[in-house]
């Protein structure tokens, strides 16, 4: 527990109260994605817009109570704050399908404590490691990720390309190896 920061297994009736969360948030950097420099090194200003992922959680109730994954839920001084689903993936690493963290929470360990508890199922399953997959536009998340010891592995500059009217976000894949053994 981190900060009175607990993670537990989520339930249906706590799945309903996180969708009243506010996961929004305001963009003001974006992440250059280069590969093998940290991600201070790479961000630049951008004018400031509001991102919404317009997540729900509801989305993944299928994984309560399930083998091939999880579905957790931070909870901040017994309120839940945020949540977190991973499962397993094809190639035998857990995939985060979704970390969301509600804004008045954010930066008081609830992002990590989530990601640490998905590391440890993906342990728990004995699987190679964890990946995920987020925009440069979301710095605040690859800057998490990046301190958690995730490494960035691949940029797909086209993903999101329909979606905006903008100049398309980049998206980023983010691995943490549990060995460095590669085959």
């Amino acid at each position: 527990m981190q900060n009175n920061i607990e993670v537990i297994e989520a339930t249906a009736d706590l799945l309903t109260a996180l969708q009243s969360l506010d996961y929004r948030f305001t963009v003001t950097q974006e992440l250059e994605a280069v590969f093998d420099r940290p991600v201070r090194d790479g961000l630049y200003n951008v004018a400031p817009r509001e991102k919404n992922y317009f997540n729900n959680p509801q989305q993944f109730s299928g994984l309560l109570n399930n083998r091939d994954g999880a579905l957790y839920i931070a909870l901040a001084a017994g309120q839940p704050a945020g949540y977190l689903a991973v499962s397993r993936n094809w190639n035998g690493l857990a995939l985060v399908d979704d970390l969301a963290v509600d804004a008045a929470f954010r930066r008081s360990g609830c992002g990590c404590a989530l990601l640490q508890r998905a590391i440890s199922w993906a342990q728990g399953q004995q699987l190679a490691g964890v990946t995920l997959e987020t925009q440069n536009t979301n710095v605040a998340a690859c800057l998490l990720y990046e301190k958690m010891g995730f490494e960035l592995g691949g940029i797909d500059r086209q993903l999101y390309r329909a979606l905006h009217a903008h100049p398309a976000e980049t998206a980023l894949y983010w691995y943490l190896w549990f060995s460095r053994t590669r085959y």
